[in-house]
């Protein structure tokens, strides 16, 4: 009778919906994988570790980037030659400014770091920090003892850089970075209730980064 058909096409939609489902989940996990082994890969090439960048990120932004931003952050900071300690204190300066500014975390964590490393004060005018990038090469060769006019680009990048975080954290250092905001709130709502009814795989270092920052990895069966 009707009753039947409309069951079997509700079951069918229902199928249909599960597969979508397990195709997204498995779609995410690769394109997290590839992100990893990027950040990875360009970590490698300065000696550095990707997987503890992305970690280190996560616990200084309290969870509140995927893990897609983390990685898209990491890779142009160490692409420009940043190490892992100044990516962690420009996360740092981010956080602070979101605070201090009432900004969104990933708007902040992008400028910070596009800024610096594209030396681009105009994006940091927007946080508050108004580096300007002569007085910051001149400042980093005196300091060094060598001329302004000799430095590499690379050298004026890592004045620019230096220059950054030391405002940064001059302007921010103070502000309480510990309270729940509203962003934080609501990301560990969608993490939490993301996961609830699926079993997981063994995680690899990858997997295990991509449950760290939300994600999830359903068993197919």
């Amino acid at each position: 009778g009707l009753g039947g058909l409309v069951g079997a096409y509700a079951g069918a939609a229902a199928t249909v919906f599960a597969l979508q489902a397990a195709f997204e989940a498995l779609s995410k996990a690769a394109q997290a994988e590839n992100i990893v082994k990027g950040t990875s890969a360009l970590a490698s090439e300065m000696g550095q570790s990707g997987p503890k960048i992305l970690k280190s990120i996560k616990e200084i932004t309290q969870g509140q980037l995927t893990l897609e931003e983390a990685s898209n952050a990491a890779n142009l900071a160490l692409s420009s030659g940043f190490n892992t300690g100044q990516i962690e204190d420009l996360a740092k300066v981010a956080l602070g400014a979101s605070r201090a500014l009432g900004r969104n975390l990933t708007d902040a964590m992008t400028r910070v770091v596009r800024g610096a490393a594209k030396m681009e004060p105009e994006l940091l005018d927007e946080l508050g920090i108004f580096t300007r990038i002569e007085p910051a090469v001149n400042a980093y060769a005196a300091k060094m003892n060598i001329a302004a006019t000799t430095m590499t680009d690379f050298e004026r990048r890592q004045a620019f850089l230096n220059a950054v975080i030391e405002e940064g954290t001059r302007k921010f250092s103070n502000i309480d970075t510990t309270s729940k905001t509203t962003q934080k709130s609501f990301t560990d709502f969608t993490g939490n209730t993301g996961k609830k009814g699926f079993d997981e795989f063994p995680l690899t270092e990858t997997e295990k980064l991509t449950k760290d920052f939300g994600g999830y990895h359903p068993k197919l069966v």
